[in-house]
């Protein structure tokens, strides 16, 4: 077990991605305590998790991560919960599509507010954690490809995710010469559940051509990648001590279909 004894938060954990890290995390044998808006998916990954048999232990609460003071209630709590805290993986995330003449306020404050407000009030949460406790902690952020690449009908959400990537080298400058705290951005192309049903349910002659043009687009599989054998080992790294000196950098689980310098 990669994990054994780790005590780690995880943000969105009650579905896709970040769910999936939640369960990897308790397989690993860490403590996990996470939370989302979504109660129904939360009691439901927090059974998932603890219905492995492992070591770690998974524990839900409802937090929405736009409110700081909710987010500083929630990581108390955590402490209380583990004793202490090593690792944040701050996976929450939302979308909305529009064309880039269309984003009203209310738009861009909803995306923004989760994506890049979230990030903010998490990291500073986990930070003040680590620096009181003397703990050479890691900070995992959620960026996206289209944040280095744009995001055709999706400007805002592409904008906040370029926005996490350069919140996250500052912070990863800063904190690690304070502190030694690590921080790193994710960038990934994953199946999820939604996706998943997508592929089910729009006809073949919506989703062939769509997967005809992935397999041109990426370079291994010719295609996404799946949450469980591609992304969480990338994701149990990141909160290990093998990775204590990888800072600052965005690790791309995409397949090549973005290649970063």
């Amino acid at each position: 077990m990669q994990l054994e004894g780790k005590k780690i938060i995880v943000t969105g954990g009650g579905s896709g991605i970040a769910a999936g890290c939640v369960r990897g995390y308790v397989r690993e044998g860490a403590q996990v305590v996470f939370c989302d808006v979504n109660d129904e998916g939360g009691k439901a990954t927090e059974a998932a998790a603890n219905a492995q048999g492992a070591a770690g232990k998974a524990t839900y609460f409802h937090c929405d991560i736009t409110d700081k003071a909710a987010v500083n209630e929630f990581f108390a709590k955590a402490v209380e919960i583990m004793g202490g805290l090593d690792v944040l993986a701050n996976i929450a995330g939302v979308e909305r599509n529009r064309p880039a003449t269309d984003f009203e306020p209310e738009d861009i404050a909803f995306i923004m507010n989760v994506n890049f407000n979230g990030t903010v009030w998490t990291n500073q949460a986990a930070y003040k954690i680590f620096k009181e406790n003397g703990v050479e902690g890691a900070i995992i952020n959620y960026a996206s490809d289209t944040g280095l690449t744009g995001m055709e009908n999706g400007g805002v959400y592409a904008a906040s995710k370029g926005a996490v990537a350069a919140w996250t080298r500052t912070i990863a400058m800063e904190w690690a010469k304070e502190s030694n705290v690590r921080c790193n951005c994710v960038n990934p192309s994953i199946k999820t559940p939604m996706y998943k049903y997508w592929l089910e349910t729009a006809g073949p002659e919506v989703v062939e051509p769509y997967l005809a043009k992935l397999k041109a687009m990426f370079p291994i599989d010719g295609d996404m990648g799946e949450v469980d054998t591609d992304l969480v080992p990338v994701m149990v790294f990141l909160a290990s001590e093998g990775s204590r000196y990888i800072n600052g950098q965005t690790i791309c689980v995409n397949g090549g279909l973005v290649m970063v310098r």
